[in-house]
């Protein structure tokens, strides 16, 4: 790898996770002192990023990690509702024999990750993140859209550093919200991330039961406001 393609895989990463919180300066010297490369790689990567929209620049502030907000993680879900349906109306329709296998192996892996909790390792989290959008992926993989399937891995990007800035940030770490203890905090993590919702969701597209996996892809995405809501005590429309 080279040090260009370091400096960005391992920036992008901490952007993604949180590592880096929204509204961190990213200045050149303290990234260079954070990952001990030079100034031309770390200046590509922070171009590329500003591309893909995980940084922002202006020229009194300079380069600084992305915001998150309530209003971008709805306008973020309604995209993904709006993509994901019609890739999903696709794939009954069309999703042959290897969409089927593909897509009830993924929901094998799925159901290995351990559901999410509060204060939950890094490491069982990235396997819970990972196995969550393969299973997603496969259930769309039945579309032949290759541009819908474009916009929804964007959309994906966006909504994990979303996802993990409000609801596994430093900030939270050891608890949860102020106003929630580990444990309540646990069962509404548990909640959002149950296995049985997204059984249903595979049951109803292998039997292209098309009204009924859209009715739960839908309310599956609800889901995730719903719990952003109940942690930052925002409504959610």
């Amino acid at each position: 790898m080279s040090k260009m393609e370091e400096a960005f895989v391992r920036l992008r990463r901490d952007i993604l996770d949180a590592h880096l919180a929204p509204e961190t300066p990213l200045t050149i010297s303290s990234l260079s002192e954070r990952y001990g490369l030079g100034m031309t790689p770390l200046r590509e990567a922070l171009s590329r990023l500003e591309a893909e929209r995980l940084v922002t620049f202006s020229h009194n502030r300079g380069y600084r990690v992305a915001s998150v907000s309530h209003e971008e993680l709805l306008d973020l879900q309604k995209a993904r509702a709006t993509v994901e349906t019609e890739l999903l109306r696709e794939a009954i329709r069309l999703g042959d024999d290897t969409w089927e296998q593909q897509l009830v192996a993924a929901h094998y892996g799925f159901a290995q990750a351990e559901p999410l909790y509060a204060n939950i390792p890094e490491k069982e989290l990235a396997r819970w993140e990972e196995r969550h959008d393969a299973f997603h992926q496969a259930l769309l993989n039945g579309s032949p859209s290759i541009w819908l399937k474009r916009f929804v891995a964007q959309i994906y990007i966006q909504l994990h550093r979303h996802q993990r800035n409000l609801f596994f940030s430093p900030s939270l770490a050891g608890r949860g919200p102020k106003h929630l203890d580990e444990q309540q905090y646990t069962e509404l993590l548990k909640k959002a991330s149950n296995m049985e919702h997204h059984t249903a969701l595979m049951e109803a597209a292998l039997a292209r039961d098309e009204k009924k996996a859209i009715a739960l892809l839908v309310e599956d995405i609800g889901l995730t406001l719903s719990t952003y809501e109940t942690v930052q005590h925002e409504p959610v429309a």
